[in-house]
């Protein structure tokens, strides 16, 4: 914890647009059309409005939300795709994607940024009955996505309905909410969620427990709200807010097994954080085919950790953001997207610590022990972007896409360029094929770019992204994919030792890194009442150390994953699903043995094998699920029962040395840490 407690401060990325939101939507949801017959027959004229509002959940999605094991969390849904990991365990975990670690992820929520998307203790931020559309984007993504190396998730939550109020309730064993929807006037609607988990009613708070005593159970909320305006038949004006917070309070004893291994954590700790977001876009379909969207946002973010003898970070940003795009047919195969950007953020911190100089490619972080040290500042930054799209349908069967993004940031004092381009080729009537390829960067983790604790001069992680793909389709039900990848990445940052002749600076870009592998699909629609997916991917990953040529394997690598996906509808009141996911172990570190620890006496600190040189055993999870509808009160209501983990599976998520106070230099003990266990699971489900 304490090696990267600022890790996840660095800038979050923010959507206005999918890249292909104009010709799916712009043109398909309300152009005005006239059909002419005849002269002696009668004229029928359509007339409909090009500002239609996007209110229903859409159906890769709904399939998404009926999952099992994720409780209708439609970001959870993100592990049971080819490519993806879970970092940090089952609980509390962020998608690592393709072989990048989760802070080359950006997170795009309709126009406005959110300060993070994953509870702190285990699920998303969204309200499942919300969700409009939910899209993973693992690798060369276009020109009007920034802020990643990594992948891309983009959000887009559904419009307002315009109906008489209504509302649903929401209960299971962790978590409850509500959510309120009604029409304004004939142009204006709204919706409001909220919810609150139930964490806290398990704990008994303030009775010690092997040495720990909880003061405040790990409780965590999030909301909600869009209010939306559809102007005429050509304009449509949002607004929206959104925010989420998360609190835990206890204290960690000298008879804790975790005092015993770290006594610089005795004492009480606390972690809290929270964020707000408000944000408005208006949005003009013009008569000639073109679209136009200007968008504007702000994102307070405060986050609080105090542990130890008075050791605490105390940091808050805040984070205005403008994004405008144009969208027009040009000439008259293709399609010009122009867009600006402009992000400035101030980030305001505190601290008195203890620092751990350390990156997640480390052997040994006690081993970059500093001194204690306090500072107060504020980072500025600002970036400025600019990103031009020309789509080009060559003819009816071959689609080319060709961008370039280009950002500056006055922190890092950096200009860069980065081109974009997609082929799509329809070669059959079922198999068409694919090949996209990109430069992309990220600004650096607050935790290596501010004085004292990191280098002010660091600069942008970069990486290029190439993949290459085709699609099958078998019959109208039946659909296989398969796609190739490769990531290079550079500019990583690298913890400096005492032996590096900068050492004072702590962190430089002496880093790289390089994914690849291959991902096959294959996918059922829904019909006679089932539909499904499996997935197979092996993959690679590892890193450089640029000043040693010296490679290992990232701890996340992950060779096989095997997922499969089924749901079967029985009746208008039974739905059943199932969910199994095999994969490789992760690497990690061996503990070989103890050391004296210096700095309290009488204790001992681990002593690490060699970077990653072992394997995790093979994990293994299968989740079910039955859905029971009914009406209650005249009001529809389902309830759900699932089992996580059905079979019991020993899931271990790695290894660390367990003192019981008995312990010697020869004689100590290493556990391991386990996966959620078998788990039923209830939920309910009121409309009203």
């Amino acid at each position: 914890m304490k090696q990267s407690l600022l890790s996840n401060l660095c800038v979050l990325g923010v959507v206005i647009f999918s890249g292909n939101c104009w010709s799916e939507s712009a043109e398909k949801e309300g152009s005005q059309a006239a059909k002419e017959t005849a002269p002696d027959e009668k004229k029928i004229k359509v007339i409909g409005r090009r500002n239609l509002a996007n209110t229903e959940v859409d159906e890769d999605t709904q399939k998404l939300l009926k999952i099992p094991g994720i409780a209708g969390d439609p970001l959870a849904a993100v592990y049971s795709m080819p490519g993806v990991v879970i970092a940090g365990g089952d609980v509390g975990g962020e998608p690592a994607i393709r072989g990048s670690s989760p802070d080359d992820n950006a997170y795009y929520i309709d126009f406005m940024p959110a300060g993070y998307i994953f509870h702190a203790f285990g699920p998303s931020i969204f309200n499942e009955n919300l969700v409009h559309k939910f899209e993973l984007l693992p690798a060369a993504f276009g020109a009007q996505f920034g802020e990643a190396t990594g992948g891309v998730i983009d959000v887009t939550l559904r419009d307002p309905r315009n109906q008489d109020f209504a509302g649903t309730f929401d209960w299971s064993f962790l978590q409850t909410g509500v959510m309120l929807e009604s029409g304004i006037t004939e142009n204006q609607a709204f919706y409001f969620s909220a919810r609150k988990s139930l964490l806290h009613l398990y704990y008994d708070e303030g009775e010690e427990d092997e040495g720990i005593t909880v003061y405040e159970a790990p409780q965590s909320d999030d909301y909600q709200l869009k209010y939306q305006w559809l102007i005429g038949d050509n304009q449509k004006f949002t607004f929206g807010a959104l925010g989420a917070s998360d609190n835990a309070r206890a204290n960690i004893s000298r008879e804790s097994e975790e005092g015993r291994a770290d006594p610089e954590i005795i004492g009480d700790i606390r972690i809290k954080q929270d964020f707000d977001s408000i944000g408005a876009r208006w949005e003009l379909f013009a008569e000639n085919g073109g679209y136009l969207s200007l968008a504007v946002s702000r994102l307070n973010d405060s986050e609080v950790v105090s542990y130890g003898d008075g050791q605490f970070i105390d940091s808050s940003y805040e984070e205005d953001f403008f994004r405008g795009y144009y969208q027009r047919n040009w000439f008259k195969d293709h399609k010009l997207t122009i867009g600006a950007e402009i992000r400035k953020f101030d980030f305001d911190y505190r601290f008195d610590i203890i620092p751990y100089f350390c990156t997640d490619h480390q052997q040994d972080c006690n081993e970059q022990r500093g001194d204690r040290i306090q500072d107060s500042a504020v980072l500025n930054q600002t970036t400025n972007a600019v990103y031009v799209t020309n789509m080009w349908q060559v003819d009816s069967d071959l689609t080319l896409e060709l961008g370039v993004r280009g950002e500056y940031n006055d922190y890092t004092e950096e200009k860069i360029w980065m081109p974009r381009a997609a082929v799509t080729w329809q070669a059959t009537d079922a198999l068409s094929l694919n090949t996209k390829a990109g430069k992309y960067s990220r600004f650096p983790n607050a935790d290596t770019a501010i004085r004292k604790l990191g280098n002010p001069d660091i600069k942008s992680p970069r990486a290029d992204h190439f993949s290459i793909g085709g699609k099958y389709e078998f019959s109208p039900l039946w659909q296989s994919s398969v796609d190739l990848y490769l990531k290079k990445m550079t500019n990583l940052p690298l913890a400096l030792t005492e032996d590096d002749p900068d050492f004072a600076k702590h962190y430089s870009n002496d880093m790289s890194g390089r994914a690849h592998g291959v991902e096959f699909l294959v996918e059922r629609d829904k019909a006679d009442g089932w539909y499904g997916w499996a997935s197979l991917s092996w993959s690679k990953s590892e890193r450089t150390n640029d000043r040693t040529n010296e490679t290992k394997e990232y701890y996340l690598d992950t060779p096989l994953m095997f997922n499969l996906v089924a749901n079967y509808e029985l009746n208008s009141h039974w739905e059943f699903g199932a969910r199994l996911t095999i994969r490789s172990g992760q690497k990690y570190t061996p503990i070989i043995g103890l050391r004296d620890n210096e700095n309290f006496e009488g204790h001992y600190l681990p002593v690490y094998g060699d970077l990653n040189s072992k394997t995790l055993p093979n994990y293994q999870r299968l989740d079910l699920q039955a859905e029971y509808k009914f009406l209650l009160w005249k009001m529809e209501a389902a309830w759900t029962f699932a089992i996580i983990n059905a079979l019991n599976h020993e899931n271990v998520e790695g290894y660390y040395y367990a003192p019981d106070g008995n312990e010697t230099i020869d004689n100590f003990k290493i556990a391991k840490e386990e996966g959620i266990g078998m788990f039923p699971a209830i939920g309910f489900k009121l409309h009203f």
